[in-house]
């Protein structure tokens, strides 16, 4: 499935979005445009009046009926409470950060009084447009988790195959990824691959998974065949697992920066989709990430 095609069907007049934060114009630039494209509904949590003055200047349109609600915080903290608690309430389906620490955010989602999170591991998964892939592909944990171990990676690579079956993908093909496509017990990828294949934890989920991969041979047919790898995730992998956040970061940056890769990303595992996005993303990053969020929250 492309890139684009993954997006052209949801019904957006029934997603609701709490942005924590939102006085900026990286953020409100794409809320924007979706206000526009269509019938969403918006929670802006911050300064009240500098966030009306803001939005004002952009279009008088977004200050004038019931889809664009402010809600005014004096403190990041203040912002927090309000939005994760618009979330938890039911009120929104989609919850955003905008100009205010990752950590704040999250402390708020990690609060055990909202119930969003039910023993399941938070982690970031990206969905990238290649341009010399065949296929839309998803990345993961570029920005959440430090150094996950097995068991973890297991809870990551679940995250991202449930987010793959919500986006279309029938059965996700899972590439490990590694420096090397043999077990090398010096190479601790290779090891936490043979671990997690052979504990069969991910029996339940309808996915292939092969590992250790390198990354040439995870998303190269041609590749493959040079290797004689036998493999029915080589070449054509749905889903890539970093080893950890060095190696998801690195490569999710340099797909973005270097490859002109198109991308959008959410944090998931908590009961709604976090858009979760970094000030060096580009509006059309932050606009195409709150689309992805859109399809998650309704399937």
């Amino acid at each position: 499935m492309k890139f684009d095609e993954i997006f052209e069907e949801y019904k957006h007049e029934m997603t609701t979005l709490s942005i924590c934060k939102a006085a900026d114009m990286d953020v409100l630039k794409p809320v924007l445009r979706l206000f526009k494209e269509t019938n969403m509904r918006f929670h802006l949590v911050d300064d009240k009046s500098r966030l009306e003055e803001m939005l004002e200047t952009l279009d008088e349109e977004l200050i004038d009926g019931n889809r664009m609600i402010v809600h005014h915080s004096a403190t990041d903290e203040e912002a927090a409470t309000i939005a994760v608690g618009l979330a938890a309430e039911g009120k929104a389906d989609i919850l955003m950060k905008g100009l205010i620490s990752t950590s704040t955010i999250l402390k708020e989602v990690l609060n055990k009084s909202h119930g969003l999170i039910q023993d399941r591991i938070l982690s970031h998964v990206a969905l990238f447009d290649l341009p010399n892939y065949h296929k839309a592909v998803l990345l993961s944990d570029a920005a959440m988790n430090i150094a996950p171990d097995a068991e973890q990676k297991t809870a990551i690579i679940r995250n991202a195959a449930e987010t793959g079956h919500k986006l279309g993908m029938e059965r996700p093909k899972v590439a490990l990824l590694a420096a090397v496509e043999k077990v090398n017990r010096k190479i601790s990828s290779t090891i936490d691959a043979e671990t997690i294949i052979e504990a069969d934890g991910l029996a339940d989920l309808d996915i292939s998974i092969d590992g250790p991969l390198q990354y040439d041979l995870a998303i190269s047919k041609e590749s493959a065949e040079h290797k004689n790898l036998e493999s029915e995730v080589a070449g054509d992998a749905d889903i890539l697992i970093a080893h950890n956040i060095d190696a998801g970061n690195v490569l999710y940056k340099a797909l973005v920066y270097s490859a002109n890769a198109r991308v959008a990303s959410v944090i998931t595992g908590a009961s709604l989709p976090i858009v979760l996005t970094s000030r060096a993303d580009s509006a059309e990053d932050k606009y195409n990430s709150i689309r992805l969020a859109m399809k998650i929250s309704q399937n």
